[in-house]
C-alpha cells in the first residue's frame, strides 16, 4: 500500500512530499531541509529519485544534498532545466540555489520508477517545464494548481495561456484524484471544480 507524507518546508512553506511503497521512496519537491527529511526516511530504504514539479528555488532546494546522500536521480522537465543552475530564473538569488548533481532532465508522458508507475504531465504556464505527476490516484500539481486557487504566471517565463490549457487539461481529469498541491492544504478534483474561483471563472469564459 502507498503512503504519502507532507511536509511544508522553507520560506514558502512549499509542501515536500514522501512517496513510498514496499519500503522504496520516491521524494517530491523537496525545498529545504534535507537533513530533516532524511532522518524521516528509514535507513533500510531505497530512494529510488527526486521528481521535481518546477524548477523555482523553494522547491528544489534540498534536491542536491538528498540526491548525494541517497545516490538518487532528480528528474526535471527539459524546459526547466536551465532554472537549475540560474539564481535569478529560480528566483533565489538572495540565496544562490543551484543544482547540478544527478539532474535526469526529461520530456516522457511515463516513469517506470521501482513500484510506481507514474503519468506525467506537461501542465505549463506557471513555469514552461511544470509538470503534475500522477500516481494511482493522487496528482502531485506543484504550483499549478492550489485549494482554491491556481499558480502565479508573472514570474519568468509564466504564461497565461499556457495555465488556461493547462487548467483546461487537469478539469477533464476524474473528480475522485486527491491533489497534492505545492503550498496549502491538499485537495480533490471534484472539489476544486466546483468551488474554486479561477476553474469557474474558467468554465464561465469558455462555454
Amino acid at each position: 500500500m502507498m503512503k504519502i507524507e507532507t511536509y511544508p518546508l522553507g520560506v514558502y512553506q512549499a509542501n515536500s512530499f514522501l512517496i513510498s511503497k514496499d519500503n522504496q521512496y520516491l521524494i517530491v519537491d523537496p525545498g529545504s531541509k534535507p537533513d530533516f527529511l532524511i532522518s524521516k526516511i528509514p535507513e533500510s530504504a531505497h530512494v529510488l529519485a527526486i521528481l521535481l514539479t518546477h524548477g523555482h528555488f523553494d522547491h528544489f532546494a534540498a534536491a542536491e544534498d538528498l540526491s548525494k546522500h541517497f545516490k538518487a536521480d532528480i528528474y526535471v522537465h527539459i524546459e526547466d532545466e536551465e532554472f537549475l543552475t540560474d539564481p535569478q530564473k529560480n528566483y533565489s538569488d538572495h540565496r544562490n540555489v543551484t543544482c547540478v548533481h544527478r539532474v535526469n532532465a526529461f520530456d516522457k508522458p511515463f516513469l517506470q520508477l521501482g513500484p510506481f508507475n507514474i503519468n506525467v504531465f506537461h501542465t505549463p504556464g506557471h513555469s514552461p517545464g511544470s509538470v503534475s505527476y500522477l500516481i494511482e490516484n493522487h496528482l502531485f500539481t506543484g504550483d499549478l494548481l492550489f485549494k482554491n486557487s491556481i499558480g502565479r504566471t508573472d514570474l519568468y517565463r509564466g504564461n497565461v495561456s499556457d495555465m488556461m490549457e493547462s487548467l483546461k487539461f487537469i478539469c477533464s481529469l476524474d473528480g475522485d484524484i486527491s491533489v497534492y498541491p505545492g503550498h496549502g492544504s491538499l485537495t480533490t478534483m471534484k472539489v476544486e471544480k466546483a468551488l474554486n474561483p479561477f476553474i469557474l471563472s474558467f468554465k464561465r469564459n469558455h462555454k
